[in-house]
């Protein structure tokens, strides 16, 4: 396999995580039955909603973080999960938190105008935790030989 096949084949992969019917994309008011994570063109690591309708045809992106900050989000994922309080991610290029309710949890994903909110439950915030982290290994993981 030459650079060009491997480089091609590590980009097709796409990780469908499983929502539940309690997560909605805001503030567009979407459900959502997946959220799918892949590698963007730059690199980093985008995260976009399957909606359950769509006809407005509103952008599925939900977001596109580097694999540092996709790392960290994985983490805060699970720390708001198991610690019960909101988490936050910040950096130069990424403003999240994962805000703990006793019924689920909000993901906040950028700032004012700029801001989505996804609401999910507990089950699926740990799904989606691990489609992130095992989307940032894969990123991450060195080339072969």
């Amino acid at each position: 396999m030459n650079d060009l096949s491997s480089a091609a084949a590590r980009a097709r992969l796409v990780v469908n995580v499983e929502m539940d019917d309690r997560t909605v994309l805001f503030p567009d008011g979407k459900f959502l039955t997946h959220v799918a994570i892949a590698e963007d063109a730059g690199g980093g690591i985008r995260l976009d909603g399957v909606f359950l309708f769509n006809e407005s045809r509103t952008e599925a992106t939900i977001a596109s973080v580097e694999p540092e900050d996709a790392r960290e989000l994985g983490r805060a994922l699970l720390e708001a999960v198991f610690q019960g309080r909101t988490q936050h991610v910040l950096s130069e290029t990424a403003r999240i938190a994962v805000v703990f309710n006793p019924n689920g949890f909000v993901l906040r994903f950028g700032e004012e105008r700029a801001l989505r909110e996804l609401f999910i439950a507990s089950p699926a915030i740990v799904r989606l935790a691990q489609g992130v982290l095992r989307m940032v290994d894969r990123v991450c993981a060195l080339p072969p030989h």
